[in-house]
């Protein structure tokens, strides 16, 4: 980062400064479509996570049932404004595909809907993962939403009382620690 700005290198051309400053032999190889592809699929979870996440943290604080529900369960706990906005957490509307129409109007796909895990698509057609949830987004070192934990606030049973999103291309459960970024 110090030799980025102080040299104004892009991230690539202060690797390669310094390897070849201290002889590093870097093994570059071309960039195949496939890698384009990858990178172009990991770029577009990330974005809708970012959605999401956005999204989730304006149904909190903006919608009447984020506030009386989602806002009034976190103050219960005892969580204050500052660690409910540092830690980004927000409110999944109870309607069961409200996340999802909105993301499709606001020009999101559904494949990267459904590959982040946020939509469900079944024979009837889609519906949120979280529906009538409190969201605990999950970020990567670098900051980044790569998943999410919702917990449901209903009394039912039946209903799974935390839910966590799928392993996907950007989010592998057994390599990230909740918080670590805030760490």
């Amino acid at each position: 980062s110090f030799i980025m700005e102080h040299d104004h290198l892009s991230y690539t051309e202060a690797l390669r400064y310094l390897a070849r400053k201290y002889h590093i032999d870097i093994k570059e190889s071309e960039t195949t479509p496939e890698d384009i592809q990858r990178h172009n699929e990991i770029e577009s979870l990330g974005i809708v996570n970012e959605y999401a996440s956005r999204y989730f943290i304006e149904m909190l604080h903006q919608s009447e049932k984020g506030k009386n529900i989602g806002l009034s369960y976190f103050k219960e706990r005892g969580f204050r404004d500052d660690i409910i906005e540092k830690f980004q957490l927000g409110y999944s509307p109870e309607k069961s595909d409200e996340f999802s129409q909105t993301a499709l109007k606001n020009g999101y796909k559904k494949e990267y809907l459904v590959k982040t895990g946020l939509t469900l698509e079944n024979e009837r057609g889609l519906y949120d993962r979280f529906h009538g949830r409190v969201m605990f987004p999950v970020h990567n070192l670098s900051g980044k939403v790569i998943a999410f934990g919702g917990r449901t606030l209903r009394t039912d049973k039946n209903v799974a009382k935390y839910l966590n999103s799928p392993e996907s291309e950007i989010y592998h459960k057994s390599k990230v620690l909740y918080g670590i970024y805030f760490a």
